[in-house]
Order: C-alpha cells, then sequence, then structure tokens
C-alpha cells in the first residue's frame, strides 16, 4: 500500500467466517495503520502473493509497496464513504475516501484520496489482491 499509491486498502458481510472476524472496513483500517505504522511484516501479510496496484506513476507489487513504505510519513488517515460489495463468494471490492495527513519523502502528500480494493479469500483470511488510489480533485 503506498501513500501516493497505496496506503492503503474486509472481511464479508455474508460469508460464514468466524464470529470474531473484521468487518471490511476493519480491515482496510488494519491496513493503514500497518502502513502508518511502518509495520512491513504485518502490512505484507494482508496481501495476495500476486498482488496488484496501479497508480498514478504506474503499477505496483508488494515490493515497490513496500519501498514506499520507507519513503513515506503518514501522520493520520481517516476513512470515509465506506461501502462494500461481494463480487462472488470469495471477492469483495471495497471503495471509500481516506483523507491523509503525511509526506513522501520531502513533498506533502496530504489531501483525499479515492480508494478501492478488491480482497480475495483464502481459507478464513481476507488477503489484498488489488488496490487503487487517486487524489481527488478539489
Amino acid at each position: 500500500m503506498r501513500v501516493i499509491p497505496f496506503l492503503a486498502s474486509a472481511t464479508l458481510l455474508l460469508a460464514p467466517v468466524a464470529s470474531s472476524a473484521a468487518t471490511p472496513q476493519q480491515l482496510e483500517t488494519g491496513i493503514w495503520q500497518a502502513y502508518k505504522d511502518k509495520n512491513a511484516s504485518a502490512f505484507k501479510a494482508m496481501f495476495t502473493p500476486n498482488y496488484q496496484g496501479v497508480y498514478d506513476d504506474g503499477p505496483a507489487t508488494i515490493a515497490k509497496e513496500l519501498q514506499s513504505m520507507k519513503a513515506t510519513n503518514l501522520q493520520s488517515f481517516l476513512i470515509s464513504g465506506f461501502t462494500s460489495r461481494m463480487v462472488d463468494p470469495d471477492d469483495m471490492l471495497t471503495i471509500y475516501a481516506v483523507d491523509l495527513k503525511g509526506t513522501v519523502g520531502k513533498t506533502d502528500a496530504s489531501g483525499r484520496y479515492w480508494s478501492t480494493s478488491l480482497w480475495h479469500r483464502s481459507g478464513n483470511k481476507w488477503l489484498t489482491a488489488y488496490h487503487s488510489e487517486i487524489k481527488a480533485k478539489k
């Protein structure tokens, strides 16, 4: 997940998973929090092996997301307007806005971003298979 490229990325409302399973918004919040905390191992564990991201600077793999994390200082984030829907029993699409404050290197990356993620269920675990975000126009 990158700030300007994913900072960012949900358990099923309909699927029979553990009763204490996270909601889709909690999954997205968790991935953003791991990125903010620069917790690379927790962050990486939330992605499928063939994860793909798409951002204004091009496509991204998990390796590129982890590299971006090193240069990013995410001070805060707030998810709003969250929606999710099942694409099929094992795939879920999330769409939301995220307002963030932070920098990438010395460049201010603060603002609102429109984000979308595709989560895939692998066993009883939801993993991010795809994520994209774009800075909102003012």
